[in-house]
Formats: C-alpha cells, sequence, structure tokens
C-alpha cells in the first residue's frame, strides 16, 4: 500500500488551502502581487491562492470538505479570527482588492498553514496598533521583536489558540507557527524559487475561485514527512518528475475536483515522459477489477508506434535496451516468433496495475481485435489448471510496457472475455476468478457508481485509491500524529472521503491533470435521513402512501411476521395491526378511502385509514389469491376482481360473493392484474388465452395463440380503428396483439428469453405509451406500441426485480429499478437519465414521491438494519 497512498496525501493536502474561504470575506477588484510568493521558504509543500469575492462565503459556507480536511476546531478558530481581525475596519482599506495565499509547511509533527495578504499600501504603525487592539477584546495580545520585525502572538487561552502574525515588506504574514515566521523573514533562509513563481503566476486562473500550485520536487520531502518507511512501486513513477502542476477548482458540494496543466522536467530516464505525447484515450479495463480494490493505476495508449519508440528510447537511456532485445531474441529463435510483430499486435492499449485490499496485486492488459480470435500467445506459455497459464519466459511484459509491469517478470496469467488477467500466483488468479463469476466487482460497488458520475474515462493515466479499501494499512504506514487525525471522526472527515483520484493526459509534451476527491456528503439523498421507522422483523411489502384524511396522508407497509404498520408522514406510529399472511400484489385505496388487499392466506382484506376492518371483513377465500386486485364500477356496481391461478374470485364492496360473476374458471393461470375498459374486463394467461367479458361476466371472446408461454402483464390500448385491445410480449418475444374482432396478430420485437421483465406505464385511451423491458443487465425503454427506442441502460449485475412507477409532480412519469443482487436502487426520469442521487444502498422496492399533501418529495427505503428510512429530497 505504501507504493500508492502518497497520491491521496498530496491530494487532500491540496485542498486544505481551499479552506481558507472560511478566513475570507472581503471586497474589491483583484490586483496580481508576485512579491509575497518571494518570501516563501523553499519547504513549502503547496500553494493556494484565491480571488477576494464578495461571493465567497455564500459560495462556500456549506462546503463540508473544508471542515473535513481542516478540522472542525481549526475552521472555527479560523473563522473567529476573521470576524475579530480581518473585517476590521481600519484594516479593510488596506486589504481591498488584495490576493490572498495559503500555503502549507512541514513541521516536525505536523504540518504548518501560512496566510500571505498584501496590503494596498504601506501600513504606518499607529494604524497597526489601532487595528490590533481591536483583538484585545477577545485574545491576550504579546509583541516580541526579532530581526528588526515585531511579532504579534494573539492567545485566546485554551490549547492550540495561539496564532501570530507580523508585518514584513507591507505583508501580513500569519500561522500558528512562529519558527515558520522566523523564515520568512531570515534573508539567509532559502525561498522558492524563481521558475516556480513564473510558472505558478502564469497559469493563475482569473476565472476559478481558487488556484493550487503544487512543486513536483516536494513528492519526496512529504513521503519522508508523513509515513514511517519508504515509498516503492507505483510512487517511484512520480518521485522524481520535476516541474510543477497548477490546478484550479471546480465547485461541487460532495466532491472536490481541481483541474489544470503539469510540466514536467523532461527527463528522458522517467516513464511517465512517455506519454507528454500521447493524447487521452477511453480506459475499460476498470470494469474487471475485484471488488476489495484497494488502489488502481491505469495507462491508455492512443498511439502505439510512438510509445514503443519512446519506451526503446527509454530502456536504452537506462542501458537496459540490449540486454531485453537479446532476450526477445532468443524467445523468437526457440519459438520461431516475433514477439514486436507476432505477440505484440494480439495485445491492446491499456494496462493497469491493481493492488487489493490483501496488499495482492493484479495486472490487467487488453487485447485487440487480432487479440480476441487468436491464441497466439498460448505458444509462449504451459498451462497450470483451471484455464491458467504461465509464461515460459520472463520480462515479456516489461518489455512490451515497461515499469508498471516490471514487477510480473514471469506471472501466471487468465483471459477473460477481451482482458488477460496477470498474477505472480496461481491461487491468487482463482481467487480472483471466482469473485468474477460471482460479479464481485469494484464496478458493482455503489461508491464506484457514483465516483463515474463525477469523474469521466477518458486519460492516458489514472491513479485511483478508495478509502475504506485502504484504510486500515493507511493508517498504519503514516507517522503517529498523521495517522491519528486521519482516524479521528470526532474532528476530521478523512474517513467520508469515498475515494482519492488523478488523471493525467498527454498535451503536446506535457499533461494535462485533475484531482477528485468524492466526499460522503451528509447533504446527499440517502446519507442523512428525515426520519427512520424501527421494526421487529424484515419488512416485506414497498412502503405505499395513501390518504389519510383531508388534510394528511400515511404511510403503509409490512413486516416478515405479517404485522401492517400505519405510518405517519413525520416517521411516528399511527396504528399496528398483524394480519392473516403475507399481503400478495400490491395494496389498492378507493375512493372513500378505505383499502383493499388480499393475502397468501385467502383472505381478503378492507379496512379504514385509521386501521379499523370495515364490517363483514376479512373474509375467507376459496383458493389463493395470485396477484394485486382489481377494484372497478361495471355498471352500476363496484366490484373486487382477485386473480387466484386459473380462477378469478369476483366479490362486492361489501364482501359478498358476486351473483353475475360465479366459477370463471380459465384455461391458464392469470397474468398478474385483470384489466377494466369500456365496461369490459380483459384478462391473459400464461399459456397464451386472452378472455374480453362484458359487466355482466359474460364471456364475449376469446383469443389463443399458439406456441407461445407468457410471464409478464398484459396492457390494454387502442389500435388504429380505435378498438380496445389487449397487448402482451410472449417469453420469446413477440408481441400479441388481440382487439377481438379479428385474429390475434404476432410479431417479432425483441431478441428476449423467459427471464426477461416486461413492464408497462398504464395506458388507459392513450395511443402511445413507455414499455420498458429488463433484459438480465440491460434496461430498454421503448415507446408503445410502436416499440421506437426511447433509451437504453446497462446494469453492472442482472436485474430479477420487477420494475416501479412514480407519477411525481412537475418531474413527470419516473422509473424505479430496484435490485436485490446489488442492494442498489435506481430512479430514472423521462429521458432515461439517472436521476439525481441515485443509486442509493437499499433493498427492495422503495417509494418516491410526496408522503404527504404539501411535503417535498421524499424516497422511502428499507436497508439491511430493518428500518425505514425517509430522505427528503
Amino acid at each position: 500500500m505504501r507504493n500508492t497512498i502518497i497520491l491521496t496525501i498530496i491530494l487532500f493536502i491540496a485542498v486544505i488551502g481551499a479552506s481558507v474561504y472560511y478566513f475570507s470575506d472581503l471586497n474589491g477588484e483583484k490586483k496580481e502581487t508576485l512579491r509575497p510568493l518571494t518570501f516563501l521558504p523553499q519547504e513549502t509543500f503547496l500553494i493556494s491562492t484565491f480571488h477576494n469575492d464578495a461571493t465567497t462565503d455564500n459560495i462556500f459556507k456549506d462546503f463540508e470538505i473544508f471542515e473535513a480536511l481542516v478540522g472542525k476546531q481549526e475552521i472555527k478558530q479560523w473563522k473567529e479570527l476573521k470576524l475579530k481581525i480581518l473585517r476590521n475596519e481600519i484594516l479593510q482599506p488596506y486589504v481591498e482588492g488584495v490576493e490572498i495565499y495559503v500555503s502549507l509547511h512541514p513541521e516536525k509533527d505536523h504540518l504548518a498553514t501560512l496566510f500571505t495578504i498584501p496590503t494596498t499600501e504601506k501600513i504606518s504603525p499607529e494604524s497597526l496598533a489601532a487595528i490590533l487592539s481591536e483583538g484585545k477584546k477577545s485574545y491576550n495580545i504579546r509583541q516580541k521583536d526579532t530581526l528588526d520585525t515585531r511579532i504579534y502572538s494573539l492567545d485566546k487561552g485554551v490549547k492550540d489558540s495561539v496564532f501570530h502574525i507580523i508585518y514584513f515588506k507591507d505583508i501580513f504574514f500569519a500561522s500558528r507557527s512562529d519558527s515558520l515566521l522566523y523564515k520568512i523573514i531570515d534573508g539567509k533562509s532559502s525561498k522558492i524559487a524563481k521558475e516556480e513563481i513564473d510558472y505558478f503566476v502564469e497559469n493563475n486562473s482569473r476565472n476559478s475561485p481558487l488556484s493550487v500550485y503544487f512543486s513536483h520536487k516536494q513528492i519526496k520531502p512529504i513521503i519522508n514527512h508523513f509515513f514511517r518507511s519508504k515509498s516503492g512501486g507505483f510512487l517511484r513513477l512520480f518521485e522524481n518528475l520535476g516541474g510543477e502542476s497548477a490546478w484550479n477548482l471546480n465547485f461541487k458540494n460532495d466532491a472536490l475536483i481541481l483541474s489544470g496543466e503539469s510540466k514536467t522536467a523532461r527527463q528522458k530516464e522517467n516513464y511517465l515522459e512517455i506519454f507528454a505525447k500521447q493524447s487521452k484515450t477511453t480506459q475499460t479495463l476498470f470494469n474487471f477489477f475485484p471488488e476489495n480494490t484497494a488502489s488502481y493505476l491505469s495507462f491508455a495508449i492512443s498511439n502505439t508506434g510512438q510509445f514503443q519508440e519512446e519506451l526503446a528510447q527509454l530502456f536504452e537511456q537506462r542501458d537496459e535496451l540490449e540486454k531485453l532485445q537479446q532476450q526477445l531474441k532468443d524467445i523468437e529463435n526457440k519459438k520461431n516468433l516475433s514477439i514486436m510483430q507476432d505477440i505484440r499486435p494480439l495485445l491492446g492499449n491499456e494496462f493497469s496495475v491493481v493492488e487489493q485490499s490483501n496488499q495482492t496485486m493484479l495486472a490487467f492488459i487488453s487485447l485487440s481485435e487480432m487479440g480476441k480470435k487468436k491464441q497466439g500467445l498460448l505458444s509462449l506459455a504451459t498451462a497450470v489448471g483451471d484455464s491458467i497459464f504461465r509464461f515460459d519466459y520472463s520480462n515479456i511484459p516489461y518489455a512490451l510496457f515497461g515499469d508498471p509491469l516490471k514487477n510480473f517478470a514471469r506471472p501466471y496469467f487468465v483471459r477473460l472475455q477481451d482482458v488477460l488477467v496477470l498474477s505472480n500466483s496461481a491461487n491468487l488468479l482463482q481467487t480472483y476468478l471466482h469473485d468474477w463469476r460471482n460479479e464481485n466487482l469494484l464496478i458493482n460497488t455503489l461508491g464506484f457508481k457514483n465516483f463515474e458520475k463525477t469523474q469521466g474515462n477518458e486519460a492516458n493515466i489514472t491513479f485511483f485509491q478508495r478509502t475504506k479499501t485502504a484504510s486500515t494499512i493507511l493508517s498504519s504506514l503514516l507517522k503517529h500524529d498523521f495517522s491519528v487525525s486521519f482516524r479521528d471522526r470526532e474532528q476530521y472527515g478523512y474517513q467520508d472521503f469515498y475515494s482519492w483520484s488523478a488523471q493525467i493526459s498527454g498535451n503536446n509534451g506535457n499533461f494535462l491533470t485533475s484531482i477528485y476527491g468524492i466526499y460522503k456528503s451528509k447533504h446527499a439523498l440517502g446519507a442523512t435521513a428525515d426520519w427512520t421507522y424501527d421494526f421487529n422483523n424484515r419488512p416485506i411489502t414497498a412502503p405505499w402512501v395513501f390518504e389519510h384524511s383531508d388534510t394528511s396522508q400515511f404511510i403503509l407497509i409490512q413486516e416478515q411476521d405479517h404485522t401492517v404498520h400505519g405510518i405517519h408522514p413525520s416517521g411516528t406510529q399511527l396504528w399496528s395491526s398483524v394480519f392473516h399472511g403475507r399481503i400478495v400484489g400490491e395494496a389498492r385505496q378507493l375512493s372513500d378511502r378505505s383499502i383493499v388487499l388480499v393475502t397468501d392466506k385467502n383472505r381478503l382484506y378492507r379496512f379504514a385509514p385509521q386501521g379499523k376492518a370495515l364490517p363483514g371483513f376479512s373474509l375467507g377465500l376459496e383458493q389463493e389469491p395470485t396477484f394485486t386486485p382489481t377494484v372497478a364500477k361495471l355498471t352500476n356496481e363496484q366490484l373486487i376482481f382477485i386473480p387466484a391461478g386459473r380462477n378469478l374470485l369476483v366479490y362486492t364492496l361489501d364482501g359478498k360473493p358476486s351473483e353475475q360473476w360465479n366459477n370463471i374458471s380459465l384455461a391458464g393461470n392469470i397474468l398478474f392484474d385483470v384489466k377494466v375498459q369500456q365496461n369490459h374486463l380483459f384478462i391473459g394467461t400464461d399459456n397464451g388465452h386472452f378472455y374480453q367479458f362484458d359487466a355482466n361476466g359474460t364471456l364475449v371472446k376469446e383469443s389463443k395463440i399458439d406456441n407461445s408461454q407468457f410471464r409478464n402483464p398484459i396492457t390494454l390500448g387502442l389500435n388504429n380503428k380505435n378498438q380496445v385491445t389487449v397487448y402482451a410480449i410472449d417469453t420469446s418475444g413477440n408481441l400479441i396483439m388481440a382487439d377481438f374482432q379479428n385474429p390475434a396478430s404476432k410479431r417479432k420485437i425483441g431478441d428476449w428469453d423467459s427471464k426477461t421483465i416486461i413492464a408497462f406505464d398504464d395506458i388507459g385511451q392513450q395511443s402511445t405509451a413507455r414499455m420498458v423491458a429488463i433484459d438480465h443487465k440491460k434496461l430498454s425503454s421503448k415507446a408503445f406500441p410502436t416499440i421506437e427506442n426511447l433509451y437504453d441502460f446497462t446494469f453492472t449485475q442482472e436485474v430479477s426485480n420487477r420494475p416501479q412507477f412514480f407519477s411525481v409532480g412537475g418531474v413527470g412519469n419516473m422509473l424505479g429499478i430496484a435490485s436485490r443482487e446489488s442492494s442498489l436502487i435506481y430512479l430514472f426520469d423521462e429521458k432515461g437519465l439517472v436521476y439525481n442521487g441515485f443509486p442509493i444502498e437499499a433493498l427492495p422496492d422503495f417509494y418516491y414521491g410526496k408522503i404527504d399533501y404539501n411535503s417535498a418529495n421524499y424516497l422511502l427505503c428499507v436497508r439491511r438494519d430493518k428500518k425505514l428510512y425517509a430522505f427528503k429530497n
């Protein structure tokens, strides 16, 4: 792990400077000032600078990332200093329009922060004394003269509250470290190099609220400062880069994003220089990484010829080329093939190294189109079992791709689809194969899905590290004081960062770089619940929202012991009652607000919103219900239609069997619920029988489709002759249309199998609506019945739960997908975009919409802790 974690340190150091937004709130136009940087010590880990816009506090006041990185207590003290000192009426005219710098410097067991604030004109000693006197109301102020400069110390009288300030060369320098201020005023102390300052100034974006500057020569000092032992592996690729980086901040509440340019010293012996003349390209290998990935370093080549040429030059610079060429020549003589001409074309342009949570390493290499068809690599390897091979010769991966694969001298490998997976252990590959077959992959984790929304997948080099998976090892490798801060959840929020990552792309000899810190914001949907409701057992139905009275609504849900709960929109219990059996399908609310449902213990319930059963209910049924009852008015009577296998049970609203609808027995099992339209009732069965009944229960017509099986609901619509038509899709992907005036027709619309899930929006009398098909991992939304494709979406794991539809005012019809396999829930808008904040970790099923007449939209969902969560959106 020490191979990669230093990059994380660099990344989160980079944003500490941003937190000074809490320390500033100054007005005025920006005035370029170069001179303050010339006083900074050579040991400057990082510099940040920002505009003094009046909107600064408003933009960043709720930016939790600042507090997570700097610490709650530190932020509190900085805010107080800002209020007491920087907003002093006497001082403000001197600092209006200036640019403030925040820099980070190493001290024995911590980082020291330095604030550099130039003034527009020289402040007289009398004015300075007047400014500082304002602080005497809150601080004990001491003075000390050194090197002809007066140091003012502001002490609040509590631990770690002393703040030191000097006014030197018309610049305020402020820090908790007085030794750092001594270096500022000591003319003999080494200062930051002029070329670094020039680069920083050139890349200071006037359009960015914050800019961050980092000198690459500080990588080694950072390593020595933070870690108990030396680094190796991944990090060695970055240690000797030389040069600088300049990044600008992009604002996002749940992520820190810095992007900009980097230049290097262009030292030919540095491996990363090979990518300076490449251009960013799509990276896909992360789709194969195991779930327990702690970090990875991934590469993508846009110009293979140039890469191979510059790699050869690198080997020559290191005096390795001749030896490697001789090794390859020996192989070629034995195998009668050329590594570069016969083997390299079989491999693609992506390769990655993955470090797992147990510190074991895997490598991944993509295959080219030719490599997918040919097995030429096997001529260089020996089978060892379970589709695993081992190279017969050493250094082949290193010779072809360079430094990242150097540790895979003579690896084992296995081929999966269009990728080679390499390891120095056959057992490790077998473990990986088990993960692959069980879809235990990084892309199937909630955090990575949210990470993908923020960071794209186009670059030449991508570094990624997962905080949770790496935290134990990272904590043990950090020096004691830094480890304590890293683990301190009370003051800091390092553990609340899902990941840190960096993307690097070639840019005509230099690099474009971006840094991402994905944060688990307490304001994000699914993070902080408005309320929770505890169950004794696991809930087994979706939460339904029904009307309770003219002024309020309520939530209905059943748990595993068959207790049904009525819950107030505030999360308090209204009532609970044990029902006989598990609710089958869904509950329905009638116009009088009573609720109708059936259970698998052959019971029909009708009860008031207050939980009290209506007279005559519950009542026993002759057969077990198989889906949701349909309550509909035919002619002048409202009836309850209950699917029960091959039978249709029909009751009046007072719980009496219907005299007209008696002994309705069908040729097959009823498909889900029945449909009512134009005073007729329509039924479909699993073996292809479709029925139309009139309002008196008389069979009007039956249509039969031979050689078809059905596993999904029917729906109704109007055909081009304005006739009510039953639509259904069989298990072979055929669309069936039965209007009962003509023979039913069939046409192929999809290559689907019996596991495909089909769902429809309620069409009613519309001519077109929406159909959703979930074929294993692929979701397709189509206009219906035209079957015009609306959008597609591919999940990373198979989905076996039926879709849900939510009518949300102001947003439109939303599609909900819950997957028990991945424990994730998704919400899609009408355009097929994943709705903001989703996916979220929860179990099927869920609810999205209002939970009271005038409430905001809420997500109601259940998690493994057997609680109902209410998240306001």
